[in-house]
């Protein structure tokens, strides 16, 4: 408790980190306050109840206590942000559920919430909510089937930081220490969505629905994943609207990926009869499902599908020799993997095609003379 870090995003706008290393979880918190000393105090996804620590610890520094809880935000149903609400709502008389009615038909079915503590956002005039006691507003914005049918999203105006829920979450691909999005989170939110969100259809239009808000938001605050602000904004958010995920990936005829997965299978027969260790430590890697989830679906020790597309897939593997393999043979068990990908004739992005070392040497005649040898 006394390595909590408590991160401030914005005005009154508070984020707190579960200690997963591949696959943590954001706890927000807003409080509202007016210049009479007024304040509405809101958590959005709680947690679970190994959470609970660190919601006491954090709700008594912010405002004094889990007792002066107003609001309680619910992006939607998940029990990784759902199942200490009932904890919250015993030790909070105060406190007050905000969710979809999607949302609040699967909550309840932890009991004892009384139903006249749910306030549905479908029942509300507009999907701006003015918070009367304090002088502020917060707009609601629908995240239909991203992944949940009544998933919600939530704009605080006071900050221009849109709270998304596990829409624009991810995986935790970057390295070191604090909160923010840099390029190298880009492949976790990749990832994140290609095995969770349902189809591109439901992205881009939960994206059209962003670009509606005005003015657009700052900052994108996530439940998983780091907080995405500045450039990256829009950068993601347009990489995001073409991506395949789900069922686009499922029904699309992809000759490609076939190819690959037997040439990952071609891999690691190779390495098997070679590198009898490494061949161990990378197909119990690459079948452990840890805290996330598995990317490859295996029946036996043979790869049979993949759930991402062929190119993550690819990377994957080959970050994994780096990890995994003694320094001495890293060198080796590339070039086998590059070999068995080329067998196949499948392109990858790790080194120069002999096609693309042969255009770069015809765009440079000069480094050559009349008889094609090089000056010396």
């Amino acid at each position: 408790m006394g390595d909590l870090k408590i991160n401030e995003l914005g005005k009154g706008y508070y984020l707190i980190k579960s200690a997963e290393k591949d696959f943590h979880r954001n706890i927000y918190f807003k409080r509202f306050t007016n210049e009479s000393g007024k304040a509405v105090n809101m958590i959005m996804d709680p947690g679970t109840k190994t959470d609970l620590p660190n919601l006491l610890a954090t709700s008594k520094r912010l405002f004094g206590g889990i007792q002066n809880t107003h609001l309680i935000f619910l992006s939607h149903q998940d029990p990784d942000l759902t199942s200490v609400v009932p904890v919250l709502m015993a030790t909070a008389p105060k406190a007050k559920i905000i969710a979809s009615i999607d949302t609040w038909r699967l909550l309840k079915m932890y009991g004892g919430i009384p139903e006249k503590r749910f306030i549905a956002i479908e029942d509300f005039k507009s999907d701006v909510l003015n918070i009367k006691a304090t002088g502020h507003k917060i707009k609601f914005v629908s995240a239909r089937y991203c992944h949940f049918r009544g998933a919600m999203m939530f704009f605080d105006y006071e900050t221009n930081i849109l709270f998304t829920g596990d829409f624009s979450g991810g995986v935790d691909t970057r390295k070191g220490d604090g909160f923010y999005a840099t390029e190298e989170s880009w492949d976790g939110i990749s990832l994140f969505h290609q095995i969770y969100m349902p189809t591109n259809v439901a992205i881009k239009e939960t994206i059209d629905r962003i670009t509606l808000l005005s003015p657009m938001p700052e900052i994108i605050a996530p439940q998983h994943g780091d907080v995405i602000k500045g450039a990256l904004v829009t950068d993601f958010l347009s990489r995001l609207y073409d991506l395949e995920v789900g069922i686009d990936l499922i029904h699309r005829k992809d000759p490609a990926k076939e190819l690959a997965i037997l040439a990952i299978n071609a891999y690691l027969d190779q390495v098997k009869e070679i590198y009898k260790a490494f061949y161990i430590k990378l197909l119990t890697s690459l079948k452990k499902s840890s805290n996330f989830t598995s990317t490859f679906i295996f029946t036996g020790d043979s790869i049979t599908d993949l759930k991402l597309t062929t190119s993550d897939a690819l990377r994957i593997i080959w970050d994994k020799i780096d990890v995994l393999a003694e320094e001495k043979n890293i060198n080796d068990l590339r070039a086998y993997f590059v070999s068995a990908l080329e067998q196949y004739d499948v392109s990858h992005p790790f080194v120069a095609s002999s096609s693309e070392e042969e255009a770069e040497i015809m765009e440079n005649p000069e480094d050559f003379d009349d008889d094609g040898e090089l000056f010396d």
